[in-house]
């Protein structure tokens, strides 16, 4: 079975989205946050601000799974999932003493942003190919209504 450029596209955002949909359930479950991010609070705040994140990063999931199906979605949500990987990432390698675990929730953003990149490339591709095919048969439809007598476009 082989799989369309548009699949694997559409596949990729759906992956990436449940991966930022997983992180939500901490929000009903904050005693995974010492599992996930090695971070074991007796601070309320803390933990709220943690809480907070995974609802965030849930939101993202969701915009990330609807994009997946709705083109017109696609670059604003591609454009924030960016924006917050690279600024995760970015302050994980350049804070000094920055717990172990964050390293592979790091590593497995950059792997997001890998997958989105492609999934992008491959429906950008698809969509404009699509407009490419769309505006030829538009510019075909005119010069033949201009050849021929009491014809409009």
């Amino acid at each position: 079975m082989r799989l369309s450029a548009r699949t694997i596209g559409k596949l990729l955002f759906g992956a990436v989205g449940l991966l930022n949909v997983a992180p939500g359930l901490i929000a009903l479950t904050p005693s995974q946050l010492a599992t996930v991010y090695g971070v074991m609070s007796d601070d309320v705040t803390g933990t709220l601000l943690l809480r907070h994140r995974a609802v965030m990063l849930a939101l993202l999931g969701v915009a990330l799974l609807a994009a997946a199906v709705m083109p017109r979605l696609r670059t604003p949500v591609v454009i924030v999932a960016a924006v917050g990987k690279l600024s995760f990432i970015a302050l994980v390698w350049t804070t000094p003493g920055a717990h172990p675990k964050l390293t592979p929730v790091a590593l497995a953003d950059v792997g997001a942003l890998v997958a989105l990149g492609t999934a992008a490339f491959l429906l950008r591709a698809r969509t404009t190919q699509v407009r490419t095919a769309e505006a030829r048969t538009a510019e075909a439809r005119t010069a033949e209504a201009r050849t021929t007598p009491g014809r409009t476009a």
